[in-house]
């Protein structure tokens, strides 16, 4: 809630005409816009072109900023209808890969092991990550966008409804048909490894 309220000051400085206020929101979501770019349409040669698209959409539209909702989800609803008119405007075949994704969520959140991990170690996490990057692709678009947004941006039930202006029951649905969907997909590649 303090980052929604702090999120609001800058939001009302940008509006009053302070550039800076803006760069600040910029540094705090830079990286979440862009995963979620990452793991909607894959390909990291598009992510930085996107995610510059996006904030300058944001720029655009920031003077109309209503403080009805959070800032993020409001800036997360601009990163989707991106998302879906690149799709549409490139009809691509969204084929991604969780590398980029993983390997920053695993920097941040690592704490020291004693375990050395050898080459066929990285190997066996690499195959992984592309098997779930796989799955991930294959769940409905509301299916992963919940999944994305739980797992992924640790957000709570409460912040992906609002995030997604859906009910908190839908959110909660979504989200154990999502898991279940993925354990039935990954289940095959699992218990070929035990």
């Amino acid at each position: 809630m303090k980052q929604s309220q702090d999120d609001f000051q800058l939001v009302r400085a940008f509006q009053n005409g302070d550039e800076k206020a803006f760069e600040e929101l910029i540094k705090r979501y830079q990286r979440q816009v862009a995963n979620i770019i990452y793991l909607t349409l894959g390909g990291r040669d598009i992510v930085e072109d996107l995610t510059q698209e996006v904030f300058i959409r944001a720029y655009r539209s920031l003077s109309r900023f209503a403080f009805d909702a959070s800032f993020y989800s409001w800036l997360y609803r601009i990163t989707v209808n991106l998302c879906i008119d690149e799709i549409r405007r490139r009809k691509l075949k969204r084929t991604f890969s969780l590398d980029f994704f993983s390997e920053e969520r695993a920097a941040a959140s690592e704490k020291p092991s004693k375990k050395i991990q050898t080459p066929s170690d990285a190997l066996l996490e690499n195959e992984k990550r592309d098997v779930v990057a796989k799955a991930l692709q294959r769940l409905k678009p509301s299916h992963r966008s919940v999944l994305i947004l739980r797992e992924y941006e640790d957000l709570t039930y409460e912040e992906i409804a609002q995030t997604l202006r859906i009910s908190l029951q839908a959110v909660k649905s979504r989200i154990f048909r999502a898991r279940e969907e993925m354990r039935t997909l990954l289940k095959e590649y699992f218990q070929e490894r035990l």
